[in-house]
Order: C-alpha cells, then structure tokens, then sequence
C-alpha cells in the first residue's frame, strides 16, 4: 500500500477518527460499517480506526478486507489501522 502524500511534516493527517475501544465486538462491526458509509458519503479519503491492540483488530481487520468502500488499509501501529476509501463517481 502506498502512503499518503507527505504533507508539511510527513505525518498521517486522517479526515477522520473513529475510536472503538470501549464497543463490544457486535458493537465495533456496527459502528465500523456506519463510519465507513458516513465518511464515503463525505468524501472522505484517509480516515483512522482506533482499535486497540487484541480483539478488535482482528474484528476491524475482517471487517475492512471485504467492506467495498474500502480501496486499501494498513496498520497506522498495533493499535490503529490507516484506511484509504473508494472515491466517488
């Protein structure tokens, strides 16, 4: 997976985060799925899922291997994954 373009100083500067650590599984899944749409909705290109380093990785990583909104993904770092979304036509 490419990078995102290099801003002033380098660094990932997502559009938007979405934090999970305090969602259950089923809850994660839900709140995943509707922050996908809402951010593709937004236009939106890079966002961040803070996941936490267990569980919900793994949850997050399904989730986004098969979501099509989802053009490409990475680990940000253990605990977070960079997500590129689809642009829309």
């Amino acid at each position: 997976m490419k990078k995102p373009a290099a801003k002033a100083a380098g660094w990932f500067r997502p559009a938007a985060t979405l934090d999970l650590h305090r969602f259950t599984v089923a809850e994660s899944e839900d709140l995943l799925e509707e922050f996908l749409h809402r951010q593709f909705q937004a236009g939106k290109e890079w966002v961040l899922v803070l996941h936490g380093a267990k569980t919900l990785s793994n949850v997050v990583e399904r989730v986004l291997k098969r979501h099509p909104l989802v053009e490409d993904h990475e680990p940000d770092n253990p605990g977070a994954t960079r997500v590129r979304l689809a642009k829309r036509k």
